[in-house]
């Protein structure tokens, strides 16, 4: 609870003790996720409750939406050539990816986020094989029907690695950035010709805009800073 409220006063917002404990809880623990989320309800309150974040604003989703899964967005992983088998063809142990250095004596470098899918009803038919990967073993294919276009479901790890960068400060300056790829896949699950318009309400530096461009989808974006507006705007036009 303390280190949201301690990020609150940051911000100027202020925030009442059950509402702080509540964004402290479900982000686990993680002072990263918990300032992120702090930020969005910041949004929201700011638009919705005269800037000011109690328990009701910061549960003000739960009576709407469902959750209906939970997605691990794997920004960096190490794979042992031992564990990886034959057919991945690895000559040496192999580690990819980029990770949020940890510097700390108790706590593990950050490789991954959790990214939580919401539905109306928890019940939303999905595209599952539209993000499919391909059978390693191909026996699965004249086995199985449901096989048949060798692709199988991706399951709820997903790789994503960020772009290569110089300088954050130039390349990534927004505190909260993910790849384009990370909601062109969500789009993708849901059924790209199924979708009229995206809404983003939290635009940072576009990430979902340019997956819309890339995908031929009409798009809506709201951003309160500038300068991120900018960012996104040119990198819109630059897809």
């Amino acid at each position: 609870m303390f280190p949201v409220r301690r990020s609150a006063a940051i911000l100027g917002v202020p925030i009442d003790d059950a509402a702080a404990s509540e964004i402290g809880r479900r982000a686990r623990g993680t002072p990263r996720i918990a300032n992120r989320l702090l930020r969005r309800v910041r949004d929201y309150a700011q638009v919705r409750a005269g800037g000011h974040i109690t328990l009701d604003v910061a549960q003000a989703a739960r009576p709407h939406l469902k959750l209906q899964n939970t997605i691990h967005w794997i920004k960096s992983i190490a794979i042992e050539k031992a564990l990886a088998g034959a057919r991945a063809g690895l000559e040496e142990d192999l580690a990819v990816g980029h990770y949020k250095p940890i510097n700390s004596e108790r706590f593990l470098h950050d490789c991954h986020e959790f990214v939580f899918h919401f539905t109306p009803e928890g019940d939303t038919p999905l595209r599952r094989r539209a993000i499919g990967v391909r059978y390693q073993d191909k026996s699965n294919v004249a086995r199985w029907r449901a096989a048949a276009d060798d692709l199988r479901c991706r399951g709820n790890t997903w790789f994503i690695p960020y772009d290569t960068i110089q300088s954050r400060d130039k390349d990534r300056p927004h505190p909260a950035t993910f790849p384009s790829r990370l909601p062109e896949m969500c789009l993708r699950l849901h059924g790209v010709d199924r979708i009229k318009t995206v809404a983003d309400p939290f635009l940072g530096l576009g990430s979902t805009a340019v997956a819309c461009a890339q995908l031929g989808l009409n798009f809506v974006g709201i951003e309160m800073d500038e300068r991120y507006l900018s960012e996104a705007i040119a990198r819109v036009k630059g897809t």
